[in-house]
């Protein structure tokens, strides 16, 4: 395990974000129950997979032609995460008995919607913010996701999948007013290889 500083260490579990990257590597062999019993860092890893997934798929489909996937661009992405998995705000949970207080906290929200945005094909999260009060059931929240995304569709109809799966998710696990769903493209990578002089 590396020194964690305060502002690297995940969750409290004394574990930075380098050290769940690899720990992921690993197969998450042998386990280690203060990163498997830590709900920021079981979050983080689920981030680290879907990253993961999407960045071998562009390398995959020759990533050197696509000189936007720098490191210094998965490194935003990754700070980002590691922002936004930190529990945050308490958001209540209406609940059946009278004594009892359920609520699922900003970060398991946050995780919520990267999931929903992740899930669209060749879409990945970059930042989620949720503006409003959230302590207040009644009161409108506004969310709002920036996606970098592979052009496998229409940047619109990207951009409107994850729209609508965000939505439909907040909806099923919460009880948040949503107001919108404001989608940002902040980068749009290409697959396809130019062709050279000689294919023509």
């Amino acid at each position: 395990m590396t020194e964690a500083s305060a502002s690297d260490d995940v969750g409290g579990s004394g574990f930075s974000l380098d050290d769940l990257s690899d720990y992921l590597d690993r197969g998450r062999e042998p386990a280690i129950a203060a990163i498997d019993g830590n709900a920021e860092c079981q979050a983080m890893l689920a981030s680290l997979e879907r990253v993961g997934a999407l960045s071998r798929d562009l390398v995959v489909r020759d990533a050197r032609d696509n000189p936007g996937i720098e490191e210094g661009w998965l490194r935003g992405v990754l700070t980002a995460i590691s922002r936004e998995v930190r529990a945050g705000r308490d958001i209540p949970l209406s609940s059946s008995e009278p004594n009892t207080r359920l609520t699922i906290t900003e970060g398991a929200v946050h995780e919520l919607v990267r999931a929903a945005g992740d899930s669209v094909e060749g879409v990945l999260v970059g930042r989620c913010t949720l503006d409003g009060e959230l302590d207040d059931p009644d009161a409108p929240v506004r969310v709002a996701v920036t996606i970098s995304v592979v052009l496998s569709a229409p940047i619109v109809d990207l951009a409107d999948a994850v729209r609508e799966r965000v939505y439909s998710e907040l909806l099923k696990h919460t009880e948040l007013t949503i107001e919108s769903v404001d989608v940002t493209v902040t980068d749009a990578h290409t697959l396809e290889r130019p062709v050279e002089e000689d294919e023509a």
